[in-house]
């Protein structure tokens, strides 16, 4: 039976709840001219949030749930126009307060790594008649209005480092730098391909953080002769199911790592070779002999050595990055953003809303390692704990200062949302097993 002392308590979780910074942001910003009657700054952020886990994207449902907090009616009317361009530059605003509202938390595991950072980005699809204000350019004619999420927390205690809607021509690679700025010595940093360059990985280093990245396919491995060898031509050389060495990569070999190339069993790599023609074929192209000969392969490179992880280790510790997609799905998949993408509506509104549901997210992880602190025995699933999104908010903003009622809801995510049994470990299980 867990006592009431081991569960967050409301105010650890809200970041909300320092009304005076929130006034100085909305002053700062532009949104609020003169002393609200019916919506405060923090009223208005709630609603936000509120109107987008109930599945709901128009005017009405943002001041039916403002209505509900202040406990005074509000129009549709006045929620459109509070929702212009200083809306947007304060919902901004709130975003980097939630940042800077560290989690009180202790990370789970600590072991060999200060923090995992991991960092990805997504896109998210727009109605086509909003292209003049989210202009995309894509390979499917369907795709005319997009934007970019770039989103990077610490898998060890919930924190969010970044969370950040940009423009869809700026690329990952082009931000690729953004996570430098907030590491520090002995994190752990997981990206996918599309942050690949070696000037990165040498500025990680440079800041005593470890990185494990996959390896790009056409890169070059330039050998102790001096010889510069296509990455398919170096591994065939080599014997076993196992590469695990020092190498200088790129054409002028100026970029030393650690490679590990573990060989996949035989029905693994055929099934990546019919994907691989199956995604050439709907783009009328054919795979070239490099990729396919690659596809025999896992390959990774790392600062690490292997005193720190051998080379199974590295291959555990990649796979914590699809921990981010999971993070990604709550946001798609639950509250508005499904409902945005064929919305058409004032631009400024629906940044508002997808800003509230980031906001939404940072919430949720927070909470989801407050409670993996709370029963790590039983590890929550974070995907669960997004379904119960709009409860959780009523729990926090809608029963008064209730600690009871706080402390009965945040039971029930314990039980309802934890892993089902399941063959294959949970990425917390096997975070906590390898950082022991």
């Amino acid at each position: 039976m867990l006592k009431d002392s081991s569960l967050p308590c409301r105010r650890k979780i809200d970041f909300l709840g320092d009304f005076d910074t929130l006034h100085q942001l909305a002053k700062t910003s532009g949104f609020l001219q003169r002393a609200p009657r019916k919506v405060t700054p923090e009223g208005f952020v709630k609603a936000v949030m509120l109107a987008g886990t109930s599945g709901s994207a128009s005017f009405n449902a943002i001041a039916w749930q403002a209505g509900r907090i202040a406990g005074k009616a509000s129009s549709r009317q006045n929620l459109h126009r509070r929702c212009d361009e200083s809306a947007v530059r304060f919902l901004e605003a709130v975003s980097a307060h939630a940042l800077q509202h560290r989690s009180p938390f202790p990370s789970v595991a600590t072991g060999v790594f200060k923090r995992v950072l991991i960092h990805d980005g997504s896109l998210i699809r727009m109605a086509d008649a909003l292209n003049p204000h989210f202009p995309a350019v894509s390979s499917t004619e369907q795709d005319k209005a997009m934007l970019r999420l770039q989103f990077a927390y610490d898998f060890t205690s919930g924190q969010t480092l970044f969370a950040k809607l940009e423009p869809y021509p700026r690329t990952d690679g082009a931000a690729a730098g953004d996570l430098i700025e907030h590491l520090k010595p002995g994190d752990l940093c997981l990206r996918d391909l599309g942050y690949y360059k070696a000037e990165w990985f040498q500025q990680m280093e440079a800041a005593g953080a470890f990185y494990v990245s996959r390896l790009k396919s056409g890169v070059t491995v330039v050998t102790g002769s001096g010889s510069h060898l296509r990455l398919d031509k170096f591994l065939s050389r080599m014997k076993g199911d196992l590469v695990d060495q020092r190498v200088q990569l790129g054409q002028a070999g100026d970029f030393h790592a650690r490679l590990v190339a573990l060989r996949v069993p035989g029905e693994v790599a055929a099934q990546r070779r019919r994907r691989l023609h199956e995604q050439a074929k709907k783009k009328g192209a054919t795979v070239s002999a490099l990729k396919l000969a690659l596809a025999d392969w896992v390959l990774l490179i790392t600062n690490l050595t292997k005193e720190q992880a051998d080379a199974e280790t590295l291959r555990q510790l990649y796979r914590l990055r699809w921990h981010v997609e999971i993070v990604f799905k709550t946001f798609k998949s639950n509250g508005c953003l499904q409902l945005l993408t064929s919305h058409v509506s004032n631009p400024h509104h629906l940044q508002v809303l997808l800003l509230g549901q980031l906001l939404q997210v940072i919430l949720n992880l927070r909470l989801w390692r407050a409670l993996a602190g709370s029963s790590p025995e039983h590890p929550s699933s974070l995907l669960k704990m997004a379904g119960q999104a709009r409860e959780t908010l009523e729990a926090l903003w809608l029963t008064g200062r209730s600690a009871l009622l706080w402390k009965g809801h945040v039971r029930r995510l314990l039980y309802y949302c934890r892993y089902d049994r399941r063959r294959l470990k949970s990425l917390t299980t096997l975070h906590a097993e390898l950082l022991r």
